[in-house]
Parts: structure tokens; C-alpha cells; sequence
């Protein structure tokens, strides 16, 4: 007899092992991970019978959601997807499972948002995402096409492009990437990239296969603004699109001073009569009439580069030239 207890202990261990499962699978994001775009929540719910599910970030809940109809479960079988908000930093995401109004299970976890438009940087304790893996397309198979086709990729009709599916958030922006306007995903993104779907190359060796005459002109420019020269072309645009022109991360001011935050701090350029720096704002382009333009930082900079320091527009080499661009009296 005493023979068979380490063989019924093990069995009894193993048996308990298999019947434990986590109530909640986080699908996308991945539990205590980051992102930097505020997209799509996944989770996949692992009870018998369920009814309800609640959703609470950072302390905030949702409305108990029914889950249990057979109309819910036609669609979207035993998933949970919503449309993630998450403040930037940290977040406590908390997903209660009800039956018949009761709660039976609660799982939570911590979801850390890096705005694209911020300057914060996940800790370290968080991993990255990255959705097109085997084990998680496995879970969206059932009603996703998770191997498209190059074909399929650069399709500009939306329903037989499986890519737009998922990601047509990324054009509800004002200002659009022209591929990604049309639907053209493969012209960035390789299927048989690692991890799968990612692009081949990154910044100006990807940007500059379509966009040859921005290397031709920074081969000509005698100073080149830092992150262009180091091929860092989403340091400041964002590849799919964004609200502001260009595609920049932020309004221009807000990018340019998220580097050159130092200006903040001084008089820029000179003192004016009414004691403060020359007007980065607030005030008509006078090189860009009839446009509805403001001033900012690129009214008086190149923000690629240019013939002389400080990247001036038009390319005056003495200072006053450039003022006399706009004050010629």
C-alpha cells in the first residue's frame, strides 16, 4: 500500500494541475504588458454558463454586459472585445465574471500605456505585445483570415482586405498615410516577417523606398536635422497616420519643444516690445498668407535640414536676411 501513494499523489497532483484554469485569458493586450495605442481589448472568458461580464479600469466599471445570450455567442463565441481607453502610464484592468447574476470569478492584471504622442517609456517589469504569434492567431482563426495573402494585404476593397478588419481605427484620423488610406498594408508590412506581419526594414531604409526624393534633398543638404540624419523618420511622423499635418506624433510645437525644451526657458530670438520672445503662436504666417496658418517653430526652421545652421527656410546665411523675409521695412 505504501507503495502506491507516491503513484496516487502524483495522479491527484496531476489531475488538479489540468482542472485549473485561469477564468480569463487576456488576449490582447497580453497580461501585465504595454502598448502605445489605445486599440482593441481581447479577452477570452474559460467558464461554463456565464452570463455577465464587467469591465473596470483604474477603477472605473462598466455596465454589467450580457454574455450569455445565443445571439452573443453566434458572434462572438466565449470572447470579450471592446474598444480599450487607457490613461497614460499604468492601468489596473479588473474583469469580473457573473452566472446568473452572481459573480463567480475576478481576475486582474496591469496594462501600461505609452502614448505615442508622450515621452514615457514602459518599465521594465512589462512586456511588449505582439499579437500575430501562433498561439494567439490560433484563438481568432475561427472567424479571422490570420494568413493573408500579399494579394489580400494591398486589397482596397475593405471587406476582402482581413487586415482592415481588426485595424480600420487607424484611419479615422484626419490626416492619412496615403498606403494606408487605399487599403495597401503590404506595402509596408511582409506576412513573412518576424513576427509575422512586421515590416522589413524600419524608418528612412522603409520610408525612403517610396519617398526618393526626401533622400535625394537630404543628400543635398549641407545640415541635416538629427533624427533625419539618423534615419529616425518616426520619431516624428507616425507611419499610419495621426490629427496632425504631416502625420506628426504631436502639433508641431509640442514635438519640436519635446526636444528643444530648453527654448521654454529663454527669449527666443530676441526681446519684443512687449517683453516677451518672438511669436511661435497666436499669430498670422506672414510667408504663408491666405493659407490660415499660424506661426510656429517651421516658420522660421527646415525641420529636415537645410544650407545653413539652424536648418533656416530660404537659406539665408546671416540672420537678419531671415528676419527680412517677413519685416522688410
Amino acid at each position: 500500500m505504501m507503495k502506491r501513494l507516491p503513484i496516487l499523489l502524483l495522479l491527484a497532483l496531476s489531475l488538479t494541475a489540468a482542472s485549473v484554469q485561469a477564468a480569463v485569458d487576456y488576449i490582447y493586450p497580453a497580461a501585465n504588458s504595454w502598448v502605445n495605442r489605445s486599440g482593441h481589448m481581447i479577452i477570452k472568458f474559460n467558464e461554463n454558463d456565464l452570463t455577465g461580464v464587467r469591465v473596470t479600469v483604474n477603477g472605473v466599471a462598466s455596465d454589467l454586459i450580457e454574455v450569455g445570450s445565443p445571439e452573443y455567442r453566434k458572434l462572438f463565441k466565449d470572447f470579450f472585445i471592446a474598444q480599450a481607453i487607457w490613461d497614460s502610464g499604468p492601468n489596473k484592468l479588473q474583469v469580473d465574471l457573473f452566472r446568473g447574476g452572481q459573480k463567480v470569478e475576478s481576475s486582474s492584471t496591469n496594462i501600461y500605456y505609452v502614448a505615442q504622442s508622450g515621452d514615457r517609456q514602459a518599465p521594465p517589469e512589462f512586456a511588449s505585445n505582439t499579437m500575430h504569434v501562433p498561439e494567439r492567431e490560433q484563438q481568432c482563426v475561427a472567424c479571422h483570415n490570420m494568413n493573408a495573402t500579399p494579394a489580400q494585404m494591398n486589397s482596397n476593397i475593405a471587406k476582402d482586405n482581413p487586415c482592415f478588419r481588426c485595424h480600420k481605427k487607424l484611419i479615422n484620423v484626419k490626416y492619412v498615410h496615403g498606403p494606408v488610406g487605399t487599403y495597401s498594408c503590404g506595402y509596408c508590412h511582409s506576412s513573412k516577417g518576424t513576427p509575422k506581419y512586421a515590416v522589413p526594414k524600419r524608418g528612412a531604409a522603409l520610408c525612403y523606398e517610396c519617398h526618393a526624393d526626401m533622400a535625394a534633398q537630404m543628400k543635398q543638404r549641407k545640415f541635416v536635422h538629427g533624427p533625419i540624419e539618423a534615419g529616425m523618420c518616426e520619431a516624428c511622423h507616425d507611419s499610419h497616420g495621426s490629427q496632425n499635418e504631416s502625420q506628426l506624433i504631436k502639433p508641431i510645437n509640442e514635438l519640436c519643444l519635446s526636444c528643444h525644451g530648453h527654448l521654454l526657458t529663454k527669449i527666443h530670438v530676441v526681446r519684443t516690445t512687449t517683453g516677451e520672445g518672438h511669436p511661435l503662436k497666436g499669430k498670422p504666417d506672414p510667408l504663408r498668407k491666405g493659407s490660415g496658418k499660424e506661426m510656429s517653430c517651421t516658420s522660421c526652421h527646415n525641420p529636415h535640414g537645410g544650407q545653413v545652421r539652424y536648418f533656416f527656410v530660404g537659406n539665408p546665411e546671416d540672420r537678419l536676411a531671415l528676419c527680412q523675409l517677413c519685416h522688410n521695412k
